[in-house]
Formats: structure tokens, C-alpha cells, sequence
């Protein structure tokens, strides 16, 4: 069987025509975009702090502004979270116990985080990093505060000054649970705490100095040094410290 050269060229552009077009679908193929990954945390808003309850914001998501800084969480996100994206602009102070206690992270504006299951407790969103470290600002405005934390962190006690019937001391007297650690005196008098109820009591230092009652100045606020700290029973309000027992 014989070919005409015109048979053969037909044959040859038709061949030709098939391979350009394999090639053209398999450029398309290859510049198809492969599906990406999604983003982690491109869900949370602006100016939110977002807390995960998976890794790489994934799970189940609690959002926060400024204006919702929280000391502790419901029981049914408490050591929720696992990851957080802090889209605000302010510094996210993440707190492993409630009232600003236990592990302290810090996350920059901008920034994300990971923590272990059933570390975060609480968070709270401020200007600067260096206020992480402390928890004073929660104290009404004329109260004495105490907390059973360093630098006003923990759980806090309002003391509501009244007078004693018996000693008229105007003062507040509580029990051994109150713990105090720190203490804001936001009146404008001073305090002096004692080691018993009824505003009496001394404490001893290492040095055997003797000590009646440990005063922390109108506006001041204090981490109570030992002998002291988690000893004070009662504290009374006074114009001088020489009004101290």
C-alpha cells in the first residue's frame, strides 16, 4: 500500500495539531492553583483578642476587646484554651488562675500563642507589659484591698471600713482565709494591720526586732514582706501612724 505525499502531510499537521493540544491541557493542569491551606487564625476580628480551643486558631473561638478584660473564665471555657491571637493593641496578659494568679504569658500586639490544655484561666488586656506583673488596679477607689498574691495578684478582699463596737477601732477584722500577700491602701488614711482579730498582736523579725503592727501609707500599695505576709487579721484606719496599737 502506497501514501501520497499529501496523505502524508495531512497526516503529519494532524499529529502535530494533537500534540500542541496535549500540551496546551497539560500547561493548564499544571498552572491550576493547588487548594491552600487555610490561614491560621484569619477568622479573629481586629482589635479582639481571640482564644482557640485548638492549636493554630482552630476549635471552637471566644472573642475579647479592651472593654472585656476577664479575671477568670465560666466553667465551661476554665482551661479552655490552647491557642490565641491578640489582634488588639494593647498587650494580652494571659494568667494560669483566676484573679490574675499562677503562670503568667505575655502577648505582644499582633502576636499569637500556644499553651497546653487546662493552663488558661484568665487574661486580661493593658497598656504596657510591665502591668501583667501586677493586679493593684482592680481596688475600688476608698477601699483598702488585700490579695493573696504578689503585686496585688489573686484572689482580692474589699475591706469595708467599720466601727468596732467593742475597741471602736474603725477598721476591718476577718479570719486566717484571707491570706493577705499584698495590699493597696486607696484611702485617704493610713492603715495598720495586725496579727489578731480585735486589732492587736506583735510579730518578730529573723533579727528578733519586734514589730506592733505594719503600717502601709494613705495611696501606697505593698507585696508584704515575712514575718508579715498572710498574717494579718484585722487592720484599723488612722490619722497618724502613732495612732497605731
Amino acid at each position: 500500500m502506497t501514501t501520497s505525499r499529501t496523505g502524508l502531510r495531512a497526516d503529519l499537521r494532524r499529529g502535530a495539531l494533537i500534540t500542541a493540544a496535549l500540551a496546551l491541557l497539560c500547561s493548564v493542569f499544571l498552572v491550576l492553583p493547588a487548594k491552600a491551606d487555610p490561614v491560621p487564625f484569619a477568622d479573629c476580628p481586629a482589635a479582639t483578642l481571640c482564644l482557640y480551643s485548638g492549636p493554630d486558631g482552630t476549635g471552637e473561638r471566644k472573642d475579647f476587646t479592651d472593654l472585656q478584660n476577664q479575671e477568670s473564665y465560666d466553667a465551661a471555657w476554665d482551661g479552655k484554651t490552647v491557642s490565641a491571637q491578640n489582634n488588639t493593641a494593647l498587650w494580652a496578659c494571659v494568667y494560669g488562675d483566676p484573679a490574675y494568679g499562677g503562670h503568667l504569658e505575655t502577648v505582644m500586639p499582633g502576636a499569637d500563642d500556644a499553651y497546653a490544655a487546662g493552663t488558661v484561666s484568665g487574661h486580661k488586656l493593658v497598656p504596657t507589659r510591665a502591668l501583667c506583673f501586677t493586679g493593684y488596679e482592680r481596688c475600688p477607689d476608698d477601699r483598702v484591698c488585700t490579695f493573696t498574691g504578689q503585686n496585688g495578684r489573686g484572689t482580692m478582699t474589699v475591706h469595708v471600713a467599720a466601727t468596732d463596737a467593742a475597741t471602736q477601732n474603725l477598721g476591718s477584722s476577718y479570719g486566717a482565709e484571707v491570706k493577705p500577700r499584698s495590699a493597696w491602701n486607696r484611702t485617704q488614711k493610713h492603715v495598720c494591720f495586725y496579727p489578731e482579730p480585735a486589732y492587736t498582736g506583735s510579730w518578730t523579725d529573723a533579727d528578733e526586732k519586734k514589730f506592733g503592727a505594719y503600717v502601709v501609707l494613705r495611696g501606697d500599695s505593698v507585696t508584704v514582706p515575712a514575718p508579715f505576709a498572710g498574717t494579718f487579721r484585722s487592720h484599723e484606719l488612722v490619722t497618724t501612724t502613732g495612732d497605731c496599737q
